[in-house]
């Protein structure tokens, strides 16, 4: 970029003038990564390599994770454990990714076979490490099957390996990556019991605190969390993903001053690098989202506005579908926040450029033609996403897993989770129609589907998929046309899902104050006065 924005000049400031004064404190940039103990054979001057690259991947930073493997390879070509780490860096387990050639390429880097990797093997740990990645780039099953047996492969090396942090860390993240689509409580449960028995010997393992805090990424669980969130950033604090990744929790239990934090370090460190390396993106629009997430929590709507527009001029310089993915979504959650559905971020056009169903867009729409009062428009939007999901439910399998993701980053191609969040937003714009056409009778139907399906979907961490959570959006028809009580009901059920969300938070007063609940409506003030830079909930 040869222009910064303000916002992101003070993001900048901010995130250099915070770790400035610790540097001479501090251990040396590369050894902020975390702490592990392991044992492997590798010659002296590849072994630095191969630990930093190994704290990387513990912390998903894939590509310099793969750089520091690679140099590790090239100061010893038969450092087995060297290879297996490349090989690890092609397979993101909870992104449902895998790029499947590059990692067989890496193994084939070591030997041709499988047997003559085996044999090149000096201990039975390496060579069971070894026997993972075989499994996990062999050539039976489907990738959800092979997650499922390079799970079950890592559990016989947790029972033979007792005590092995590394063992322990990988078994803990391929539980997560071995369920559905979506949450499993027990996985998941099981994968932060053995996080969490890392954590009592070594409180400092990068993977162990970032998987525990994935184990507890829901509103449910994440309390448990909190000491590992508020832990891992220090402890990770030379990887923009560690930066971001306390926000999973902070959302889940509504501490948006944390959420703000946590990614302007993570988008400041992001684009910093970004800018002084050929990067593809201007840095983690991942956590640039959050961060607009975060400021349209606390009412800085000028800020997050700002953020969409420098999410637009990112997209136009360095185009491609995830700038244009991130660009939608922004778009769509800041509309559905502000409100502002006739403002210069409406204008913004981002038409989706992936496989995928392109909800967030075409309901994005969709409520714009809904505020236009354009019913014909609107139904012709409506059936442009039913036919997408229709055309989508084609390609997923019964698994909720795309049916071509065996090969390379498939991260566009929807699953089952798109699928039914899609469907979710098709009673809702249903439901808008309904309203235009006068029938508040079926828009209270349609609007009653949207909640009972969004009910069976598991939580979806940060920014809403469903980006007007369909328990608000019936709790607003309900409030507007005089039904107070049960639009109450609405609001808590959307505090459940996302607590302390602003909207949410507004729609529950105003319920309060029309059933004239004066307990709750001291409750709500309270709740709202801490959430609130200005304590009005209106735009700063």
């Amino acid at each position: 970029m040869k222009n910064l924005t303000l916002f992101t000049l003070l993001v900048s400031f901010i995130f250099l003038f915070s770790f400035c004064g610790s540097e001479k404190k501090e251990a040396p940039k590369n050894e902020h990564l975390g702490e592990l103990h392991f044992r492997y054979n590798g010659n002296e001057a590849a072994m630095p390599h191969f630990a930093k690259g190994l704290k990387l991947l513990h912390n998903f930073e894939y590509d310099d994770a793969c750089t520091e493997f690679k140099k590790a390879e090239e100061l010893d070509p038969h450092f087995v454990m060297a290879h297996w780490g490349e090989a690890m860096t092609y397979n993101h387990p909870l992104w449902r990714q895998q790029d499947y050639e590059k990692g067989m390429a890496a193994l084939g880097k070591l030997a041709d076979t499988q047997e003559e990797r085996s044999a090149l093997a000096k201990t039975d740990l390496e060579r069971d490490f070894l026997r993972c990645t075989e499994i996990m780039y062999g050539p039976d099953g489907t990738k959800k099957e092979r997650d499922s047996m390079y799970s079950k492969q890592l559990e016989r090396m947790y029972g033979k390996y007792a005590g092995n942090e590394e063992v322990a860390a990988f078994y803990a993240l391929s539980l997560l990556g071995a369920v559905k689509v979506g949450r499993n409580t027990a996985a998941y449960e099981k994968g932060a019991k053995v996080a969490e028995g890392i954590l009592k010997d070594n409180i400092h393992h990068p993977g162990a605190l970032h998987y525990l805090i994935h184990s507890f990424d829901d509103p449910g669980h994440a309390p448990k969390a909190l000491p590992a969130a508020l832990s891992y950033s220090k402890v990770a604090a030379d990887a923009t993903h560690a930066l971001h990744m306390p926000s999973h929790i902070f959302v889940a239990v509504g501490m948006w001053d944390e959420v703000v934090k946590s990614n302007i370090a993570s988008w400041g460190a992001s684009h910093k690098k970004a800018l002084e390396t050929d990067a593809k993106n201007f840095g983690s629009y991942h956590a640039l989202h959050w961060l607009m997430y975060g400021l349209l929590q606390k009412g800085r709507f000028k800020e997050a506005q700002q953020l969409v527009s420098d999410m637009q001029q990112y997209a136009t310089e360095k185009p491609g579908r995830s700038p244009n993915g991130y660009l939608i979504a922004m778009r769509a959650n800041y509309l559905v926040e502000t409100g502002e559905w006739d403002g210069d971020i409406a204008g913004i056009a981002c038409e989706p450029n992936d496989p995928g169903i392109g909800a967030k867009y075409y309901f994005t729409e969709g409520m714009r033609a809904y505020v236009q009062k354009d019913k014909n428009k609107l139904e012709n939007i409506i059936q442009q996403l039913k036919e997408k999901k229709e055309t989508a439910i084609k390609f997923v399998t019964d698994e909720g897993v795309p049916m071509c993701s065996t090969s390379g980053a498939r991260r566009g191609i929807p699953n089952q989770l798109d699928i039914d969040q899609a469907e979710v937003m098709e009673y809702e714009l249903k439901g808008l129609w309904a309203e235009l056409k006068g029938d508040k009778k079926m828009a209270d139907g349609f609007y009653a589907q949207a909640t009972d399906m969004e009910s069976n979907i598991n939580f979806s961490s940060g920014p809403p998929s469903i980006v007007y959570p369909s328990f608000e959006l019936y709790g607003d028809f309900l409030l507007k046309n005089g039904n107070a009580e049960k639009a109450a009901a609405q609001y808590d059920k959307a505090l459940q899902k996302g607590p302390k969300r602003r909207r949410a938070l507004m729609g529950r007063l105003e319920a309060a104050k029309l059933l004239k609940d004066e307990n709750k409506i001291t409750e709500l003030e309270n709740i709202l006065a801490e959430v609130l830079d200005n304590k009005k909930g209106e735009a700063l």
